[in-house]
Order: C-alpha cells, then structure tokens, then sequence
C-alpha cells in the first residue's frame, strides 16, 4: 500500500482504510506517515484475488450518504487523528502537526480534520430523516473472532461456529488450543480462504481440501474467510478420537438473517425542541457522541437490591425459576437444576468484568451449557486480565465443547509509538460493561439485567464458599493488594427489564460493541437524532455504552451536563470517589449555586484490588470536600459497597456500572440505564435510603501519607485509578 494511495482514499472522504491499522493485527499504526514505520507493509491475509473490493469497501461517505453514515465517519476520522499523533507525537503528543515534514501526511491529516469536523459540536445536529430504525451494513471493521479447539471436549454430534462478516472488510478466525492433546482440521469450502500458520500463509481455492495442525503448544493459527465464502465443512480430530467429528463454519449473516438485522441495527432517535423544555429534560434528550438508545418506555422494571435477589434474576432468566435459599446455604455448585420451564431461547448475551470459576460461575455455566445444547446462540464478554486460569479453563471447555457459545476475552492494545502512560494502561484498561440478555423464542420470556454486579461469589456471599471437593473451580480467599484472588462481600444493586421490545433494543446496542473494531476496540455509534414534534413521552429510559478511548469522553461529558442541570440535590451511591477534573469542577459549579449534594460511599475499600490505594483517593475526596458535601460511609458488616446511582432533583436517576473515578471516564468500557422520571425516583429512594440506614458520617480529620500525596500528583497514575 503507498502513501500515496491512502492520501488519496483520505481526500475522497474514504472510510479510512486504516481505522485498524493497516495490518489487521493487533496494535494500529500511523501506516507509513513517520519515517521509518513500515506497517503499512503488513497487509491483511485475504483469500480475495484482488483488494480492490476491500479498497471501495472503504467508501462510504457521500453527499447521498446518510445522516447516520456522516457521523460515524466522523468518529472513524477522529480515531485515525488520535492514531496519528501518537505515532507522530503530534497534537496533544507535543508538536504542531505541521512541522512534520512530509506533504503526504499534512493532506491526510488536514482531510482527516475535514471529516471529523462535525466533533467540534458539543451535540451532534439532528438528521431531518423520520425517527426510526435503520441497519448500517457498510465495511469499516477488523472482525475478529476464536474457535476453541480441544480433543477431549470434542462432541460425536455435528456443531456449527458462526462467524460475521457483517460490516467487516477482514474476516479473521483465530484457531486456539484449549486442551491438551493434538487437534487435527481438515475440510473444505465454498469459498477461498486463506490459512496463516506461524507467521506463513497459503491461499485454499474453492471446494479445495486442506489440513491443518493444532498442537498442544501456544501455536498462531488463523483462517480467513474470502467474500464469497460462506461454508466450510470440516472434520476435527485427535488421537482421542481418530475418526474426527463434525463441525460447521458458517457465515452469520447469511445464515442467520434475524441476527444480522440486531446486528448491523441503528436508531434515529425524536429529538423534542429544546426551546420548550427544561435543562435537565433537555440534557436527557439530547444528541450526542456517546452512544446511546431513543427514550425507551420504562415498563416498570424490578429493582434487585439484595444480593440473592440478584443472581436468582439471572438464574430465572436462563432457568425459568429462581434457586431457593437452601440452595444458598448449602452453596454446592452441583446442585441439581430443573430445566422443566426454562424458556427457550434463540440468543443469550453476557457481558461482564468477571466470569469466575466459583458457585456463582460455576451455576451461570451449567445454566448457558444446557441452553447451548438446545443450539442457542451465546455471546459471552469478559476482561481478560482479570480471569485466573480456572476461570479459563471453565470458559474454554464451554467454548471448545458447544462452538455456539462464542467467547471474546477483552485485552486492549496500544498503538504503535503510544507514550509510556498508554503502553503501561495495556495492562489495566478492562471491559466493566455488565449486561445479561436473553431473547426468547416465547413471548414474555425475554429478560435483559444491568447494573454493578459481576459473576463472582463476592456479590453472593457474605465468606468464601468451600469448594475443596471441586478442584476443578477457584478458591478465592480474602486478600489485600494487588491480587487477583481478592475476595470481598460486595453491596451492589441491578434492575431488570422483561418488556421484549426493549431486551431487543440494548441487545442489539451491545451487539456495537460485540462487533467493534477487533484491533482498535472501536464501536459504531448506536443513534442518531432526529428532530421531532409534539410534547416528549413521561416515564422514559436511555442506555449508554462508553468507550472512553474511543469516543472522546463523551460519558465524562454527559455527567457534566446532568450535574450541571442539577438546580436542587444531588444524590450518589458511589463506592470509588476520585473525580476527574472536569467532573470535580461540574461538582464545584453545583455547590456554588446552591445544590445540595449527598453521598453514600466506602472510604476504607481494604478487600478490592490495591484497596489501600483506593482508599488514599477517596480520602482525598473527603478533604476537599467533607465541609462542603454531605458524606457517607457505607457500614454494613463485612460487605463493601459495589452500588452506582446518580439521582439528580428527584426526577432523574442514573444506575450504572460507572464509577466515580477516572478509570471509568477514561480507560473502562462502561454501561448503564439514565431514567428520566419522578415515579420511578420516588421508588429508588427507599433504596437509597436503606444505604443510608447501613453507612454513617465520615470524619473529615483524613490522614493521608506523604507517598500517596506524590503519587496520585502525577495525573497518568491518578487516571489509572
């Protein structure tokens, strides 16, 4: 690929080719516009005999375009700029963009800048297109996706893996090792594919047969699906089981049209007019680079405040009823499970920090394992960084054994040339989007569950479980510091949702995050808006996804806009109290007009992952502010506080995933629900008032260390908390 060839692409309003890097492999790169990069070299393996298809894929910006496709080039735009300076330490990396002495990268970056001009708008402006759902299926993307193979979980009946295409320009099957003796795949398909083993690659034509090895050792090997593939029939097999057995590669979005349509789904979302509304309505309604949903009704959804109460939601939603609390008592994660009323379901997405190997794991993965023998299709998003190798091996063995249940282990990478602080957030950015959503084939059966919770026994019991008789699963164990066998009683609250219509809605706004961009985690905007008239619905929701790396800090700023419109009380459950700038100003702006602000926090966090660090910030938190804000430290015994809720003048309320720290606002994927409506304030505030019942004044006398004071000094260690 030539320089010149991507300048061009650039001017013409391209989709920018390179969103991912021109290597399709993980990490993205400035592709050639610094001395010495090399990266642009590293095309993608593609079993298509001309890259001219990819090249026009590429397109998808002109003046017949719609409203929609504009603005998320301009998200695609901003996301190449960013990628830009890093490598080239320009804009917000140090030097002026132009004393790069190179003409080509002055024309890309300046065309760059064209197309990402609509960002310059705090809200973007709304389409006159009618309010409505669109699908967005136009190649932009790096797909990406991981077959995991093992011997000994082999079934003898056939399985199918899915993989999708939709909106991708490559398509990438990673092939990987989950057991411990050989694996043998040979097939053929009706379409190229080209085959990577170790670096070295080999093109199989149509209806071609070939063979491949897996073995035992980490060994890279992927295949890559031409255009005008669809189908590959192959044949797994091993020592174990020499005659091999069956399994399907299927294209998604041929296969499975009513998928591709939740997938590729967009909203034009009806925007009333601002002139006749009040602040805080507007700010709700609003447009904006945050992805979100069109006001949802709220269609009266059950609030989980205790804990048992919240795994028995998700226990329901898979098993048909909840668990009794002898099963809780005796917390034997073999405990029989009658499946004679579970629903039948045609999709299952859950997306969490933590899957963990324990009673709580262990159950969700019996619950997902009998409805992936059934053949529905399960989503399962984790953090990578936080699962232990059980917890792995759980997944895996799922994952190997049912090719339906589809795994994606989130780990972000920087880019190529990053500076130190973004190289070193590689090991602790992490995916905290938390989301259970069932899509049943029955109606009244559908469910989706959001708020704090994770799967770990933490948000179950009040100790460790024994599980000594299951070597198989982890003990966790309470600990301090930075360890990942840390064990804490977590206070946390969820709310869940059975109208069908809005299951389907946040399944398919997660569905942006499940086919984001596989090298550089960018995800398509979910809506767009719309100009509307009449007077706005009462009693509504909208749903939120952040990715704060990728999106500008558009949830830092949509929390600035709410606090800004408080004009009487703020009230926060928040167990992490280190504030952004921008955040702590908004808080500052709120108390000199006069807004009551009141929060229900956990000062000491001794018990999560480097506790103590935790606890010197939000010390930090209670000597600038103790005299001036009403604080709270939650006292229940032996349970930390996990709870995030925002109420704004009793009108508004926010449940989230979304800490009050800057990891949330600029290095975690986030999720949550914002409420617009006094009915439903009216009953979050016996809830709030239960956490006021557990917590009792904070001291504002705080004692806090010299080292923690220079420490948390330098903002890039202060962001990493």
């Amino acid at each position: 690929m030539s320089l010149g060839s991507v300048v061009t692409r650039a001017l013409l309003g391209l989709a920018l080719a390179a969103l991912a890097g021109c290597a399709g492999m993980p990490g993205h790169s400035a592709c050639g516009f610094f001395p010495g990069d090399d990266a642009c070299s590293r095309l993608p393996v593609s079993a298509d005999s001309s890259g001219a298809e990819i090249a026009r894929a590429h397109y998808f910006a002109s003046d017949r375009d719609s409203a929609y496709d504009r603005q998320f080039q301009a998200l695609l735009a901003q996301s190449r700029l960013d990628a830009l300076d890093r490598a080239n330490g320009t804009g917000r990396f140090g030097r002026d963009w132009r004393d790069v002495q190179n003409s080509g990268f002055h024309a890309t970056y300046q065309a760059l800048q064209r197309l990402g001009k609509p960002l310059d708008d705090n809200e973007p402006a709304p389409t006159r297109d009618k309010p409505g759902e669109g699908h967005f299926t136009r190649r932009w993307r790096m797909s990406r996706q991981t077959l995991y193979l093992d011997a000994a979980a082999r079934p003898t009946a056939p399985k199918t893996f899915s993989f999708s295409g939709l909106q991708a320009r490559s398509v990438e099957i990673v092939l990987r090792q989950a057991g411990q003796q050989p694996v043998d795949v040979s097939g053929t398909c009706d379409g190229p594919l080209a085959i990577r083993v170790s670096g070295r690659s080999t093109t199989v034509a149509r209806a071609s047969p070939f063979h491949l090895s897996l073995p035992v050792a980490e060994t890279s090997v992927s295949l890559f699906p031409g255009q005008a593939l669809s189908r590959c029939d192959l044949r797994v097999a091993s020592t174990l089981a020499p005659a091999g057995a069956p399994l399907t590669l299927l294209r998604e979005e041929t296969a499975d049209p009513r998928i591709a349509a939740l997938d590729s789904r967009y909203d034009r979302c009806p925007v009333p007019d601002p002139a006749g509304l009040e602040e805080l309505d507007r700010v709700f309604y609003a447009g904006r680079w945050l992805s979100q949903t069109c006001a949802l009704p709220l269609a009266s959804p059950i609030l989980l405040r205790k804990s048992r109460d919240g795994f028995n939601a998700k226990v329901e939603a898979l098993l048909g009823r909840a668990l009794p609390d002898s099963a809780f008592d005796k917390a034997d994660p073999g405990l029989p499970l009658d499946f004679s009323n579970a629903p039948k379901l045609r999709l299952i997405y859950l997306s969490s920090l933590e899957f963990k190997a324990d009673f709580s794991g262990r159950v969700m993965e019996r619950l997902i394992r009998h409805h992936a023998a059934q053949g529905t299709k399960v989503r399962i998003l984790v953090t990578d960084v936080l699962e232990r190798d059980k917890d792995d091996a759980m997944l895996h063995r799922l994952a190997s054994e049912f090719p339906n249940v589809e795994l994606q282990e989130y780990r972000w990478q920087a880019d190529h040339g990053a500076p130190f602080d973004e190289q070193i957030s590689q090991l602790h950015k992490t995916h905290h989007i938390k989301m259970l959503a069932t899509l049943a084939q029955e109606p009244g059966r559908s469910r989706v569950i959001i708020g704090g919770r994770n799967i770990h026994d933490g948000f179950l019991f009040h100790k460790p479980v024994d599980l000594t008789r299951y070597p198989e699963l982890e003990q966790y164990g309470k600990t301090d510091g930075f360890s990942l066998n840390y064990y804490s009683n977590w206070s946390d609250f969820d709310i869940e949702i059975a109208d069908r219509a809005t299951v389907e809605t946040l399944a398919a706004h997660l569905s942006t995050i499940w086919l984001r961009d596989a090298d550089t985690n960018l995800s398509r905007p979910f809506s767009i808006p719309a100009r509307s008239g009449g007077r706005p619905p009462q009693g509504v929701a909208r749903h939120f996804i952040s990715v704060p790396y990728e999106d500008g800090h558009a949830l830092e700023a949509y929390f600035v806009e709410l606090i800004d419109t408080a004009e009487h009380r703020i009230q926060i459950v928040n167990p992490y109290l280190n504030l952004t700038p921008d955040i702590a100003r908004a808080f500052d702006r709120a108390l000199a007009r006069g807004v009551k602000i009141d929060v229900v926090g956990r000062i000491d966090l001794k018990g999560d992952i480097g506790g103590r660090f935790l606890t010197a910030l939000n010390k930090l938190f209670v000597e600038k502010y103790g005299d001036r804000i009403d604080i709270r430290e939650f006292k229940a015994p032996d349970v930390v506080l996990h709870s995030k809720i925002m109420m704004i003048d009793e009108r508004l309320v926010a449940i989230s995933s979304v800490n009050l720290n800057n990891r949330s606002f600029f290095h975690d994927s986030e999720n949550g629900m914002v409420v617009l409506d006094p009915a439903f304030y009216r009953r979050m505030k016996p809830v709030y008032d239960d956490y006021l019942a557990h917590s009792r004044p904070v001291a504002t006398n705080v004692t806090i260390g010299w080292a923690y004071r220079l420490l948390f000094s330098d903002t890039w260690v202060r962001e990493a908390f």
